[in-house]
């Protein structure tokens, strides 16, 4: 085997250990949460600037808000208001009307 090929399959052969690692400490993962060890969860309830980063991007309307508040400074809020409303109102009476077809 040729130098190139070796390195090759020495990289493949790295690649599936890191996969197959990864694949184990999931599977431990998951088993420990059915399990109901909830202990390897880090729990910070601390207020700093990070968590509260954090809340803010996995909240669900923070792009939506984010959006908003550029818009109306690009373009002015006379102009991006219409714009909010209509998609605003769209968006909820779709979603109303998933609900109820849903049920």
């Amino acid at each position: 085997m040729n130098h190139r090929a070796r390195l090759r399959h020495e990289h493949e052969v790295a690649v599936l250990a890191r996969m197959e690692f990864a694949r184990i400490e999931l599977l431990a993962a998951n088993v420990g949460l059915r399990m109901g060890d909830h202990s390897s969860v880090p729990r910070d309830n601390k207020l700093s600037l990070s968590n509260l980063t954090h809340a803010l991007s996995a909240a669900p309307n923070v792009t939506l808000l984010g959006s908003v508040v550029l818009g109306m400074l690009l373009v002015g809020p006379k102009r991006i208001v219409p714009v909010v409303l209509r998609t605003g109102f769209t968006s909820w009476v779709a979603r109303n009307v998933r609900g109820v077809v849903g049920r």
